[in-house]
Order: C-alpha cells, then structure tokens, then sequence
C-alpha cells in the first residue's frame, strides 16, 4: 500500500534556559537544563512524524512472522427487544437467505442474550486454520440448530485483525488528510507520552480515535474510539520483539434512535498466545 504523504511543519520542544548571573567582579556562569528536543524536518509536526513512521515500519502480518498459534475466546452479549424492531420482516427474510436464520432467531426470541464461543487458530505463511471450535458458556439455553449456526459463523475470531487495525489507522490518516487540504479542523493531534517498562509510547488524536505508538518499532499497542456513549478499545501487547499483537478488545454499542427498541450489543475478545 502506499504510504501516506505527511505534510510538513516545524516542530521543536521547549528548551528551558535558566541564567544565573553572578556579581560584575565575578565571572558569569549559566546553569543550561535541556528538555528532550526533536528536531523535524521542515513543516512537519511531531502527531505526523509518530503517524509518518507507523506507516512507514506498517507491514503485512505474514512478512513480520511465518507462524503464530493463538486461542482466541469471544463473550457476546445483548439486551435489546428485537421483536419491536423496524422492519424485522424484510431483516429476517435476509438473514435467512444468508444463513444466518438461526442466529436471528435466537437473538430475537431472547431479549437478554449472551454467549462466550472460544477456538484455536494457527497463522502460518499467511494463511490462517482454525480448529476446536466450541461454546464455552451461554447465559439461556439454545438448540443445537442455534448453537452449530453460531459456532459456524465464527469470522470474525479468525480474522486476521493486525492488518485490519494498520489499515484502519491509514485509511483515517488519509481522511483527515484531505480534511487538511480543504483547510478544515482535522481533530489530528499530538496527546502525550507515558512510560511503560522500559518502552515510551506516545499517543496521537485522529478526531475521535486515539492510537497509542511504541518508540522505536513503531507499532500500535492501543486503539480506543469514542463516539457518545459508544465506544471500543483494543489493547496490543509485545508478544515477540517489536511485534505488538492484539491481547483483548471491547465494544459496546448503543441504539437511541426514534421509534427503535432502546439497549445494547457489546463484544469482548481475548488472545492468548502459544
């Protein structure tokens, strides 16, 4: 993919200067105390330079690592009235021509829904295998139809999200981008930094998404998206060195709109690696 061209301005951090002058007899002595400074180039600040360099370093999972084994365990839950939703019909009749009618048909004959559905996963050389895949637990009962429907559409636990996040993270880059050119407030800037370990990482605003980079290797190792009450985060972890791979994430999601049953989806995900 092509890396995303960063405008450039200049960007340099305070540098605190502290003189203490000494009586005219007296030879003059100044005490100098430096804050870190980076020097950029020319019209770049320091949010683009964080962001210029994760795309940069940003590379297909199977050209960083040939194989990886994994488990992956993910909790669904809601508490929504779908009986009152809109247009139920024409969306029932859809999902069934998708294969997908048993798994409406539970979420609508039970208001308050939750299930936790777990498998392991192998990555090698891109390609990714998926096997032992089972329900963990389930918070009301569903018939066997119901449970193979819900282990069988199993996608997104297999998913390869590490080039989903990088893409997801070059994609809004982009769109800010063209916010900047068209000379309107982006919402791109540049947080803070925090110590964790023996690794700085610095997070950056991209309107309502903040992304958390680690020195050095230039991975992300946190997304978190806010927009009213809902929300995701996902958080990465240093399974191998400089490789920063997805630990666990959340998601919750509300419906407020008009003449909509009120409540929520909400999704939790955890890897554990091998």
């Amino acid at each position: 993919m092509k890396i995303i061209r960063l405008i450039f301005t200049l960007a340099v951090l305070l540098v605190t200067l502290n003189v203490h002058a000494q009586d005219e007899d007296e030879d003059i002595a100044y005490s100098l105390h430096l804050a870190e400074t980076v020097v950029l180039p020319e019209g770049m600040t320091f949010e683009e330079y964080l962001l210029k360099k994760v795309l940069a370093n940003s590379q297909p999972l199977k050209k960083r690592v040939r194989a990886l084994r994994y488990s992956v365990t993910c909790q669904l839950e809601k508490d929504i009235d779908l009986t009152k939703f809109p247009h139920r019909r024409t969306i029932t009749f859809a999902a069934r021509l998708a294969g997908y009618g048993p798994i409406v048909t539970a979420l609508r004959e039970h208001k308050h829904f939750g299930i936790t559905m777990a498998e392991d996963v192998l990555f090698n050389n891109g390609r990714i295998t998926t096997s032992n895949v089972r329900m963990v637990e389930m918070k009301q009962e569903l018939t066997e139809k119901q449970i193979k429907s819900f282990l069988k559409h199993d996608g997104m636990m297999s998913a390869n999200v590490y080039d989903q996040f990088y893409k997801r993270v070059r994609e809004k880059v982009k769109e800010l981008q063209k916010k900047y050119r068209k000379k309107k407030e982006t919402g791109m800037e540049y947080v803070g930094s925090y110590t964790k370990g023996n690794r700085t990482f610095y997070i950056v605003k991209l309107d309502n998404m903040r992304v958390h980079i680690a020195d050095g290797c230039w991975q992300i190792s946190r997304i978190n998206w806010q927009e009213k009450q809902n929300n995701m985060q996902y958080e990465f972890k240093e399974v191998r060195p400089d490789l920063f791979l997805l630990s666990h994430g959340s998601a919750k999601f509300f419906l407020d709109k008009v003449k909509w049953p009120k409540g929520y989806v909400s999704m939790r995900m955890t890897y554990t690696y091998h």
